[in-house]
């Protein structure tokens, strides 16, 4: 295969630097990289420009950049990574032709498909965790139709299922031979039967209760065979058609056309599994809930269904509201319906399922009239009970939540609180422009939470003055820009190789200020404690598992970067060889890379409106760490950290030793892969549990009875019987 130079590079410029100052490469593009993928090896990362159809390579961590002429100008539309296959990615068009690479992008095979890519929403592909070869393709059929009193024809489309066991081997073999139909790539059922979505049960690693062949889809069933009252499919607009798309979404678009002549006809989806591919199947049944009008009896149909870690999640509507119900299962065979104690009048409007463990699902509920507060839900061990973790958490209208873990230690995690909540209830526009933000924080996985401590001094020098109990009350506290409206993309808080190292973007006070009003702050105890580092909102990174530490002004078009070395003690700064308004800092999930890319467009000089992707190049800036990756020890340049917030390092049964850098140290660590903590088990105290179905913590931490007490089943069913009730 041959690489070409990229389409639309004007120049290449690189910088050699003294020592301890990073290697700066400049790369313009046209049109900006809207995707950015590394492959676990971090040196080598793809870039997706989806206004020029045009995917790019890089091998070298992205200081030079190449066009992949295997795959034409204009073509490319998606680019998905195998999340279990470490040197695959696909690059999918809007047609039937696509391609696959096994080799990190160096060769691409093209493939064909019986249909174009579902444009649902749902992704085309489905990955299996364990047979990485297995993969399920979503496609979607459209027909033209004209009927009724609208005189424009518009395409009436539907998804269909496809499966390979093979990863598109048998395909790209029959591509080269001259067929694109698609004919090896197998239909999962029969043409007519329309689906949402389709998933593997094995979708993530930590579920194995099924059969490796075990398939969940949801299917759709038209009114006339489901009997049921059902919601209107989604209508999308398409080029030269109305176009009417059938998906398990409950709003509808501008469509006039679609909602007036009754072409559309209501549909639903239904829940079918099969474990033969499909040769037999079975429709799940939920039967009726826990207050028997839920389940297979509400009506609305299966809206969504999702495996996190080891749990199968599904929610089902309601024919005649907007509420839903929440079914768990840890085998695929038996569902229980969630337990979720909400408050008085709240409703079950909308899931989002956020980060969970293997040991307990984590959903935040939609319960405020103007969508934008919620209630973060922690599950039991199996999923079915719920307890209040943390109320009035933000959310956003497309479903974010501001909560988000702090990655590279255990059980950390910072949410954002709606603290005038009672205004947002109201729902109306004035109360969603003046919403009033808190930070929150949680050292035990969200059994507890306490307000984020203001550093000492701000910028300059001047001590803040936060008495403990403003701390404690929130009134002076750190308040920190989340999920909803970062300007970093991907993970916000920490990286898995950098562990306890925190930057953020936010404000010490009584709320969380505009971003534009905010200032840089950083946490080297896992946000325990915090200082502040730079004055103004900046777009931050790490890079080489938080040797250096990356910030540009997001405010202004800016011709030099900031960066740290030294554990953020000390901030140098890096000229560029033009002005840029940079967009974003970007760097691999786990922080290993030695570089940091930014990307912005050109606001002067000769390359003025073009697009530029810029390298800082930590790699070579002192000489590598002494440390043994297989058996990692502290020495005069590694430091041993525990996160301390609980007094002893014991969080939830154990005491988590981290290996990292020290500040000071003057080499880099160039790891290929994540330090691995040394766990050792320790006694569990009150802080480490938490308060059982429909108990709540009071201002003494004890665990009292909010709700009514929950029977158990089969429980009471005589006059004077008793059973033994929890303790909290």
């Amino acid at each position: 295969m041959r690489l070409a130079r990229v389409a639309g590079t004007l120049a290449l410029a690189v910088v050699a630097w003294a020592r301890d100052t990073p290697i700066v490469h400049h790369t313009y593009f046209e049109s900006s990289l809207n995707k950015l993928l590394y492959f676990k090896n971090p040196a080598t990362l793809l870039g997706l420009d989806r206004t020029s159809g045009t995917v790019h390579r890089s091998s070298d961590y992205g200081a030079k950049w190449t066009a992949i002429s295997d795959i034409p100008s204009g073509k490319a539309s998606r680019l998905y990574a195998h999340p279990f296959e470490p040197k695959m990615a696909f690059v999918l068009t809007e047609d039937t032709e696509h391609w696959v690479t096994r080799n990190e992008g160096a060769t691409w095979e093209q493939f064909s498909t019986p249909l174009a890519p579902t444009t649902s929403g749902e992704r085309a592909i489905s990955f299996h965790a364990h047979r990485t070869r297995w993969m399920l393709f979503t496609g979607e059929r459209c027909t033209e139709e004209t009927a009724g009193w609208w005189p424009f024809p518009r395409l009436v489309c539907h998804d269909e299922a496809f499966y390979t066991k093979d990863g598109f081997e048998q395909a790209v073999r029959d591509h080269k031979a001259g067929d694109r139909t698609g004919t090896a790539i197998t239909a999962l059922m029969d043409k007519s039967r329309a689906v949402a979505k389709c998933i593997w049960a094995r979708h993530t690693l930590e579920f194995q209760e099924m059969a490796e062949e075990a398939i969940f889809c949801l299917e759709i069933v038209p009114l006339d065979n489901d009997k049921r009252t059902l919601s209107e499919p989604v209508k999308q607009s398409a080029t030269n058609a109305t176009k009417v798309h059938y998906a398990h979404r409950r709003s509808l678009s501008d469509d006039l056309a679609g909602m007036l002549d009754g072409l559309a006809k209501p549909k639903t989806e239904r829940l079918i599994v099969s474990e033969d591919f499909f040769a037999t199947h079975r429709v799940v049944s939920f039967g009726s809930g826990n207050d028997g009008r839920g389940g297979d009896r509400a009506g609305g149909g299966v809206v969504a269904i999702s495996v996190v870690k080891n749990f199968l999640l599904a929610a089902i509507g309601h024919a005649h509201s907007d509420e839903m119900d929440l079914f768990v299962s840890q085998d695929g065979h038996e569902w229980a319906e969630s337990h979720v104690p909400l408050p008085p009048g709240a409703r079950e409007n909308a899931y989002t399922v956020l980060e969970s463990t293997k040991y307990a699902v984590f959903i935040d509920v939609e319960s405020s009239a103007s969508n934008v507060a919620g209630s973060l839900y922690r599950s039991n061990s199996n999923g079915t009970y719920y307890t209040m973790s943390l109320e009035h958490t933000h959310r956003a209208r497309d479903g974010a939540v501001d909560v988000e873990r702090v990655h590279g230690v255990t059980g950390v995690v910072i949410a954002n609180q709606v603290s005038n909540w009672d205004n947002a209830q109201k729902g109306d526009i004035l109360g969603r422009h003046d919403i009033k933000l808190r930070s929150r924080i949680s050292f035990d996985d969200g059994a507890t939470w306490r307000y984020l401590r203001a550093p000492a001094k701000d910028a300059d020098g001047q001590k803040y003055a936060c008495s403990d109990s403003q701390w404690e009350s929130g009134e002076c506290a750190l308040h920190v820009h989340s999920v909803t409206s970062t300007r970093t993309p991907g993970r916000v808080f920490g990286a898995r190789a950098a562990p306890g190292i925190v930057l953020a973007v936010g404000s010490v006070g009584a709320q969380l200020l505009e971003w534009r009003d905010c200032d840089t702050f950083l946490s080297r105890d896992g946000g325990l404690t915090w200082t502040f580092v730079l004055k103004g909102a900046h777009h931050v990174q790490m890079a080489d598992s938080g040797t250096a530490l990356v910030a540009v002004s997001d405010l202004d078009a800016v011709s030099e970067m900031q960066y740290s070395v030294d554990g953020g003690l000390k901030w140098k700064t890096v000229a560029l060889e033009t002005t840029i308004r940079v967009t974003s800092l970007v760097v691999d999930d786990d922080g290993l890379s030695p570089v940091v890319l930014a990307a912005g467009s050109v606001r002067s000089g000769t390359h003025a409106h073009a697009q530029a992707v810029i390298s800082l190049d930590f790699d070579a800036v002192y000489k590598q760490c002494v440390v043994d990756a297989n058996d990692p020890k502290p020495n005069s340049e590694m430091e041993k950290f525990v996160l301390d917030a609980h007094d002893t390092g014991c969080v939830m049964g154990h005491r988590a030793e981290y290996l990292r850098r020290k500040p000071d140290a003057k080499c880099v660590l160039r790891l290929n892969r994540v330090l691995e903590p040394q766990l050792t088990d320790c006694a569990c105290t009150d802080h480490d549990f938490e308060c059982d179905y429909n108990y709540d913590r009071d201002s003494s931490g004890k665990c009292q009875l909010e709700g009514s007490m929950v029977v158990p089943k089969g429980q009471c069913r005589n006059k004077g019987d008793r059973f033994m009730a929890s303790s909290g």
